[in-house]
């Protein structure tokens, strides 16, 4: 009996070494230690002409209702929604004219025998009030009293879905190995606990006077780049790739009470909870969130594909639409805020009888880059067709 399962196992172990050898030859890029390193190259690229983004639309007009985001906005004006940066124009007779108001009426127009999108009329709680009176070029003139006002996010201007991304932009983060080492930890509480909840008092030290409120961070999963490590020569299986980084896991947020004079301590109040804090966990200093304009746009001429280095939800290893990845590209690949990528799956070369053939590359989704970080960024999912897998490229669109 054990002789025959044994005889089993090895007919099994040879079909599948059979079926191995037999497979067709994979597209280099599907693997993350063949990818090219070159992914920027210093000559460039050559853009197309922004006006073919309008393809055959034929929407030229449009009011913005609350709900809708740039990205669809773009996509009901443009087939190739990435030109929208370039081709949108700022209306000077209108104030705040690159914000984008519930109510603003968008047309397409035509200016120095080009086509631009722009605001023709526009919402006059947040853009002035209409005078009646047209520039030369036919724009409609608004009158306004300088000043700022505040809003909400439930009325504030159309952005990528800017109550989806905050988060991740406010609790992701990727430190450098420097930079964990620089951070102040906490020390726990006075009781003989390993995990510290909301209703205790936590001690830390050495932070500065003038600041109050910290945000706590675990150390989480190390950021590798094994194309990195075969350009460098190394090989995956016997050496260890490049530690670009650390992602920070988001745990809570705490303020400082005041100092403990006899042990030269500060005393912590966690404010919000995400997980349980820990001893150990990281304080990085609560800053006023910037807000950025979230422009579609091409990337930089020097960028032609990339990839993804790691899921920032680490529950799962596939990705999907709005999930948040980290991308090779950064500061040093000229990578902005705002550049969109297109997420493929490169078809495997198949050989049947000699013939070679290349199956098309399939069409995933898009990705627009929402922080940039020296030598990498982080990627926000705007839309996608099925699951996307970390060995997914990113491809000029």
């Amino acid at each position: 009996m054990l002789k025959s399962r044994i005889n089993g196992l090895l007919v099994g172990m040879s079909v599948a070494a059979i079926i191995a050898g037999c497979s067709s030859p994979k597209d280099p890029f599907l693997n993350r230690m063949e990818r090219p390193t070159e992914q920027c190259l210093a000559e460039g690229i050559t853009t197309g002409d922004a006006q073919q983004a309008f393809g055959d639309r034929q929407v030229l007009r449009y009011v913005v209702k609350k709900g809708d985001t740039l990205w669809d906005i773009s996509k009901r004006f443009l087939v190739l929604p990435w030109y929208w940066k370039q081709l949108w124009y700022d209306n000077p007779q209108v104030r705040n004219p690159h914000l984008i108001y519930p109510g603003d009426v968008l047309s397409v127009v035509t200016l120095n025998g080009e086509r631009r999108i722009t605001i023709t009329e526009a919402n006059s709680r947040y853009h002035g009030a209409n005078t009646g009176r047209y520039t030369k070029n036919g724009l409609p003139i608004y009158k306004y009293k300088p000043g700022y006002r505040e809003y909400s996010l439930t009325d504030g201007p159309i952005t990528f879905a800017y109550g989806a991304i905050a988060p991740f932009l406010l609790h992701t983060e990727v430190f450098s190995a420097e930079q964990v080492k620089g951070l102040p930890k906490i020390f726990g509480n006075a009781g003989d606990y390993l995990t510290l909840t909301d209703q205790q008092e936590i001690y830390t030290k050495h932070l500065p006077e003038e600041q109050k409120d910290y945000r706590v961070y675990r150390v989480g999963q190390q950021l590798l780049d094994y194309s990195l490590l075969k350009a460098q020569g190394g090989s995956r299986r016997f050496e260890k790739p490049p530690v670009l980084g650390y992602q920070m896991d988001y745990v809570g947020q705490v303020s400082v009470i005041g100092d403990d004079i006899s042990s030269d301590l500060t005393k912590l109040k966690p404010v919000e909870v995400a997980q349980v804090m820990q001893e150990g966990d990281v304080l990085v200093p609560l800053n006023a969130h910037e807000e950025l304009d979230y422009f579609p746009k091409l990337p930089s001429p020097q960028c032609n594909r990339g990839y993804m280095l790691s899921n920032t939800n680490t529950q799962t290893l596939m990705v999907k639409e709005f999930d948040t990845v980290i991308t090779s590209f950064g500061e040093d690949n000229q990578a902005e805020v705002g550049d969109i990528w297109k997420i493929v799956r490169p078809g495997p070369m198949r050989n049947i009888d000699g013939q070679v053939v290349k199956i098309p590359a399939k069409e995933l989704g898009y990705l627009m880059i929402i922080k940039v970080y020296p030598r990498y960024s982080l990627g926000f999912v705007l839309e996608s067709t099925q699951n996307i897998d970390l060995t997914d490229s990113l491809v000029r669109p």
